[in-house]
């Protein structure tokens, strides 16, 4: 047996299956050629060399390809042709899609919208969790069954209450400042399956606002917003600890006033998303950012939409006409609306355009959503005792394989 590099302290571990035969990307570093036993839906050990005979027999073969925490994006509202806050049905098909391409774990994203369409894009992702077999890393993950798509962890609702003077891509006429009877019904209808608000802190109520979330244990995440970084610094210091989208939609630097965007940069309490497709952000800028941040703050997200995986052409989005040409999605007036980026395209670009470490892109796309939204202790790393959640990838970023809770989901070619 090989030598075992993260240990769960259990003088004996029953190993049921391992993946095997590929570079595993643990915390810190790259082992050249390891593999992870998978034991009752949770890790049970990560190694280095070859697996006994034995756990080949029930294993999987990565063929030389990456042994990665499945991926997490936490600020998506589509995919595969399928919108993450219309209904259960939908947002159950878009979870099926994502585990092609390693995503193991999402926050359905909203846009905004009138309120009674907020209300019912909550109903939705709670009722798309509860049909799921083991939900949000419900209970125990060795006792509960894998879901047969991405895990739904709650919902991120992106706007309403969001700066009219920095819209992207959202209708005009939902954008509004909050108001208390609207706010009651959606604390009330979604629980603490509310996981991340957009907030713009200097509209009115938005500091009140982020309060709020704070109490109920929410993450505030400043977006959209014309703040200008004193407001964004008292919004940080109130519990705003996260930036939608960093440099999209957000008031930009003046040497004189250097804005929301960069006010979060420079200040070490805020966790940033960052859109790594080369569409929305120049890769130069990336490369600053991670100077600024470090990779330990940054959370690469897709920000995608339904026409993500779909090809080029026009779609429907949110009632008006969407072109997506080379990568990118735009509005006729050539505003981007959102993005049509995979999660494991944007590691690839972390790799390939940024220059990162293999281990520190991936977990930009898998640990740092989770730790954002407090759950990290579940999953997110290859270490024993967290959720079986694990993506192969080829040595190109493509997906080989998905398991969740130790099940395998999806595989290449099957």
């Amino acid at each position: 047996m090989g030598k075992q590099i993260l240990k769960d302290g259990a003088t004996d571990i029953i190993m049921k299956s391992a993946i095997y035969n590929g570079k595993v990307v643990t915390a810190d570093r790259i082992l050249p050629i390891g593999y992870v036993v998978m034991d009752g839906g949770l890790i049970g050990g990560v190694f280095e060399g070859e697996p006994p005979a034995e756990l080949k027999q029930n294993g999987f073969d990565a063929r030389g390809g990456w042994i990665a925490p499945g991926l997490c994006d936490i600020h998506i509202h589509g995919n595969g042709g399928f919108w993450g806050f219309m209904n259960a049905d939908e947002l159950l098909k878009m979870a099926r899609s994502l585990v092609g391409l390693g995503v193991t774990a999402f926050l359905p994203t909203s846009v905004s919208l009138p309120h009674a369409q907020v209300i019912a894009a909550v109903k939705a992702a709670k009722d798309a969790m509860a049909r799921q077999a083991s939900g949000a890393y419900g209970g125990k993950a060795a006792d509960a069954p894998s879901p047969d798509g991405a895990r739904i962890l709650g919902v991120n609702i992106e706007g309403p209450y969001i700066s009219s003077k920095r819209p992207g891509a959202h209708l005009p006429m939902c954008i509004r400042n909050p108001k208390e009877k609207e706010l009651d019904e959606i604390f009330a209808e979604a629980g603490d399956t509310l996981k991340i608000m957009t907030v713009a802190p200097e509209i009115e109520g938005g500091m009140e606002l982020i309060d709020r979330l704070v109490a109920a244990g929410a993450l505030p995440s400043i977006g959209h917003s014309d703040a200008d970084a004193e407001q964004t610094n008292e919004a940080i210091r109130r519990g705003a600890t996260h930036f939608t989208h960093l440099f999209n939609a957000s008031r930009p630097f003046h040497q004189r006033e250097p804005g929301c965007a960069f006010a979060a940069l420079m200040n070490p309490d805020i966790t940033v998303e960052i859109i790594l497709d080369g569409k929305h952000v120049n890769f130069d800028s990336v490369k600053m950012a991670v100077k600024l941040k470090s990779t330990d703050k940054i959370v690469l997200i897709t920000d995608a939409i339904h026409a993500a995986g779909q090809g080029d052409g026009e779609y429907n989005v949110w009632g008006f006409k969407v072109t997506v040409k080379n990568g990118a999605a735009k509005t006729p007036d050539g505003t981007m609306a959102g993005s049509v980026l995979t999660l494991n395209a944007a590691v690839k670009n972390a790799v390939g355009k940024i220059g990162l470490p293999p281990e520190q892109a991936f977990r930009m796309a898998s640990f740092n959503g989770l730790r954002a939204i407090k759950m990290s202790d579940k999953a997110g790393e290859l270490a024993a005792g967290k959720a079986a959640d694990i993506a192969v990838f080829e040595p190109d970023f493509s997906c080989a394989a998905t398991f969740i809770a130790g099940a395998c989901v999806y595989e290449k070619g099957k």
